[in-house]
C-alpha cells in the first residue's frame, strides 16, 4: 500500500493533535471521547476532507462535541497523550486507506481495543501498523463490499449505539406497576436529560433492577431496543455495577415490547 501523500498526513495529524488534547481538555474519559468524536459531525468532516477548509480552533472542536452529545464528566479512564495521538492518527489512516467512515473504522476498533493495538502498532510505519492491523481482523481487502456490508449494520443501530456504556440519570414518567394505555408498567420508565437521539428527539429508557416506583434512577446504559416497525427506540438502563443477558432484557421487557418486532443493541 502506499505511503500517505503529504495532504493525507496533514489530515491524520490534524485529528491526532484533537485526540492528544482531549487528554486536558474534556472532563470524560478518553473511550468515551473516542466513541464521540468518531460518531460525530466533525468526524464526518474528516471523512469528506472539509475539515481542512474550516476555521475550527481545538477549543471550537469540544465544544462542538458537547453540543451534539450533551456535556459529560462520566468515566475515569485516561489514556496517555501519546497513546491517543497515535489512536487519533491511526483511526484517520485506516479510514483514509480503506475508505472507511470513521463510524466504520469505530465498528472495526473500538475504544477499549484500539489502545491496545498502541503498544507494537506505534513502532511501525503508520501504514504498515494499519495494514497489520486489518489483517489481525481478516480484513479482506474488498473495499466496496465490505463498506457496504458495514454501513447496513449501522443503519440498523440507527447512529443511537454511540450511548451504550454511557452513565446517565433517568427520569420517570411511568413508575413500576402504574398502567399507561392500558398496560401496567413491571418497570420503571422515563427519559433521560444528558442526551438526544442523532436526530434531536427525547430519548426514553427503561430501568431494570428496581422493583418499586422511583422519581429518578441513576446507571448506566447497557442496551438499545431497536424497534424495526416503530420509530422510537428504547434504552435499557441498569445499576451500573449491574448486566443483564439478551433473555433477561426480554423477559423483563416483553409486557410492552412484545407488541413491536425490534432487536436488543449490545456494545460489541
Amino acid at each position: 500500500m502506499k505511503p500517505l501523500d503529504s495532504f493525507e498526513i496533514k489530515l491524520c495529524q490534524m485529528q491526532g493533535r484533537i485526540f492528544e488534547e482531549s487528554v486536558k481538555r474534556t472532563n470524560y474519559s478518553s473511550p468515551i471521547f473516542i466513541r464521540r468524536f468518531m460518531f460525530s459531525k466533525i468526524a464526518k468532516s474528516f471523512d469528506d476532507k472539509s475539515y481542512l477548509f474550516q476555521s475550527i480552533t481545538p477549543d471550537e472542536t469540544y465544544d462542538l462535541l458537547d453540543e451534539e452529545f450533551g456535556k459529560s464528566e462520566y468515566g475515569k479512564t485516561k489514556y496517555s497523550e501519546d497513546q491517543m495521538f497515535w489512536i487519533g492518527y491511526i483511526y484517520r489512516c485506516i479510514s483514509i486507506k480503506y475508505n472507511l467512515a470513521s463510524k466504520v473504522v469505530y465498528n472495526l476498533f473500538n475504544a477499549r481495543e484500539i489502545v491496545k493495538y498502541y503498544n507494537i502498532g506505534h513502532t511501525f510505519d503508520i501504514v504498515q501498523a494499519a495494514e497489520r492491523m486489518m489483517e489481525n481482523i481478516n480484513y479482506e481487502f474488498n473495499i466496496e463490499e465490505k463498506s457496504l456490508n458495514y454501513m447496513r449494520e449501522l443503519m440498523i443501530l440507527e447512529g443511537d449505539a454511540f450511548l451504550i456504556g454511557e452513565e446517565i440519570t433517568v427520569c420517570i414518567t411511568i413508575p413500576f406497576g402504574h398502567k399507561h394505555n392500558g398496560i401496567t408498567y413491571e418497570l420503571n420508565y422515563g427519559y433521560i436529560k444528558e442526551f438526544k437521539s442523532r436526530n434531536g428527539n427525547i430519548l426514553y429508557a427503561y430501568v431494570l433492577g428496581v422493583k418499586e416506583p422511583v422519581e429518578t434512577f441513576k446507571g448506566k446504559i447497557i442496551a438499545i431496543i431497536h424497534r424495526l416497525n416503530d420509530c422510537e427506540d428504547k434504552l435499557i438502563v441498569s445499576d451500573i455495577n449491574k448486566d443483564y443477558t439478551n433473555k433477561e432484557i426480554e423477559d423483563m421487557v416483553k409486557f410492552q415490547e412484545v407488541n413491536f418486532k425490534h432487536k436488543i443493541i449490545r456494545q460489541n
